[in-house]
């Protein structure tokens, strides 16, 4: 499909657990509640990433005056709190579902400090979720690093993963999100061939990127941010882009191959990586 040089720019905000532990993964529900509240109060709409999908396919445009909601990993706190707020404003929003650990916790790999063991959503509860216009996408089967993997590992995980969710949900996801969002160039044409779009942890606006290549909004550096119209209204791109420069400049001088900051912080320092696969 061919892409308009003059695309809106569309705010995709990245959520991962709401509880008060102030973790590096967590926002606090009051200030989640306060921040979609803000929302409504500024006629802007929350939505899924399928809806803002469905209208760049019919328009070749981002839609106006809307932000699309994400919640990696699928903590069960997302059922628990997220929910009822969206429900309360009308609002949509996509949860990148790790299949393989549905129903269980968060043990694909050491808790970021203060978080702790935390239970994530269940088979029952993502379908009520889906009843309610959240949009469940992939995030892979186990939580791996994909750009250390071979292509066949790769492509086992993604199917896995798919299918998982397929079986248990009655449809395939249509969206992903790169686990600690490091992505390699295979790693994303693997991934575009099972979904419509899948998202990183590049800290901008989405415009004229590749659908397999979708930038965010990390919310935990707006943990305390509880009016979030200026966010949408792009009064804070600066902000965004001077953490993305200071980001991009720590994984530069962390890393040997980019690894370094898969064991150093997982969760937040992460991004489209150039690492080639072993």
């Amino acid at each position: 499909m061919s892409i308009t040089t003059t695309m809106r720019s569309l705010v995709i905000l990245t959520y991962h657990s709401l509880d008060d532990s102030d973790s590096v993964v967590s926002v606090a529900p009051g200030v989640f509640e306060t921040q979609m509240a803000s929302l409504a109060d500024g006629d802007i709409r929350a939505i899924s990433l399928r809806e803002a999908l469905d209208f760049r396919k019919s328009r070749n445009d981002w839609p106006e005056n809307v932000l699309v909601l994400t919640f990696d990993d699928g903590f069960a706190n997302v059922y628990e709190q997220a929910l009822p707020v969206l429900v309360r404003h009308g609002f949509g929003a996509t949860v990148f579902l790790i299949a393989g650990h549905a129903g269980g916790t968060n043990d694909w790999d050491s808790p970021p400090p203060g978080l702790g063991v935390r239970p994530m959503i269940s088979w029952r509860e993502a379908e009520r979720l889906m009843e309610s216009d959240v949009e469940i996408g992939a995030h892979g089967l186990h939580h791996v690093d994909l750009s250390r993997m071979g292509g066949d590992a790769v492509e086992t995980e993604i199917a896995d993963g798919v299918e998982r969710i397929r079986s248990n949900l009655g449809q395939a996801p249509q969206t992903f999100a790169y686990p600690y969002g490091f992505v390699t160039p295979h790693v994303a044409g693997i991934a575009a061939r099972h979904f419509r779009a899948c998202c990183t942890t590049v800290h901008r606006r989405a415009s004229v990127e590749p659908l397999s290549l979708l930038p965010r909004i990390e919310m935990y550096y707006f943990r305390n941010c509880r009016d979030l119209r200026p966010l949408a209204f792009g009064r804070l791109d600066r902000v965004i882009a001077l953490r993305r420069w200071m980001r991009a400049a720590r994984r530069w001088f962390m890393r040997p191959a980019c690894g370094a900051l898969t064991r150093t912080n997982p969760h937040v320092e992460s991004g489209v990586c150039a690492r080639t696969n072993p």
